[in-house]
């Protein structure tokens, strides 16, 4: 085999992945508006979030889990649907899986050290786009992803603007525009 057919191969497979990743397209979406909605919501309605100690941390822990509940079954539905996994879209979903286990422990360590944990999970959402957009050669992910590392970062020494606008304004450039271009784009091909 030369090294030519060798790289179409390769191609082939990332094209065939690109093709197969509108399920990451929809949880990018999901993601983001749900992201976006809680961090508005708790925003500009604090005391109904914040009415007790631990209401805060029920509140950005229980939703985020109903929503892994459902975009699990979402992707288990839409793997079954094709019927096959490429090793691309496997080491994807192993990426985003540790991420959820990552998510889990932050959380875990924040609410034991009594910290916000909003920089960090945007931090380690920040490097999974940029990982995820690197391998399916998506830019856009890739963008977002690095995006938000930037807005993350500076965040981290210039910690004027509140966390939850924060949030909001990452997701939105991290995930959500990205998702809907890597959704959109695999929707027209």
């Amino acid at each position: 085999m030369t090294k030519e057919e060798q790289l179409s191969i390769i191609n082939d497979a990332i094209r065939q992945t690109k093709n197969n990743l509108k399920p990451l397209g929809f949880n990018l979406v999901f993601w983001g508006v749900l992201i976006n909605f809680m961090s508005l919501f708790h925003y500009f309605f604090p005391s109904i979030v914040q009415f007790s100690y631990y209401s805060s941390t029920i509140y950005w822990v229980s939703i985020p889990l109903l929503g892994m509940i459902y975009t699990t079954y979402y992707n288990i539905n839409s793997g079954n649907k094709i019927g096959y996994e490429t090793q691309l879209s496997r080491v994807i979903r192993i990426i985003w899986g540790v991420f959820g286990i990552a998510w889990i422990s932050i959380v875990g360590i924040s609410v034991y050290s009594r910290i916000n944990p909003v920089q960090d999970v945007l931090f380690l959402l920040a490097l999974v786009l940029i990982m995820s957009g690197s391998i399916i050669k998506f830019k856009q992910v890739t963008l977002g992803g690095v995006g938000l590392l930037i807005f993350t970062l500076y965040n981290y020494y210039s910690p004027e603007i509140h966390l939850l606008l924060v949030n909001v304004i990452g997701i939105t450039f991290g995930m959500l525009i990205p998702g809907l271009a890597l959704y959109f784009q695999n929707k027209n091909e």
